[in-house]
């Protein structure tokens, strides 16, 4: 049975405040890694409205820093 969750989720708390970009299977979302726990990620995107955008980890191909 397949787990829906981050392969290494400690290996993510180098990434808390930064600025990211997340390659998911549907597309990728830029802004900043704001949480995450055992089966998501939070992050604040960069648009006008700053939304929060709750993504599954299972959904998750990369994630990269950038500045």
């Amino acid at each position: 049975m397949r787990r829906d969750c981050c392969q290494c989720p400690e290996g993510l708390a180098m990434f808390l405040d930064r600025r990211v970009l997340v390659s998911t299977k549907c597309g990728e979302v830029k802004g900043i890694l704001r949480a995450f726990g055992e089966t998501f990620l939070e992050v604040e995107e960069e648009n006008p409205k700053l939304e929060l955008t709750v993504i599954s980890c299972g959904q998750v191909c990369f994630i990269r820093s950038f500045d």
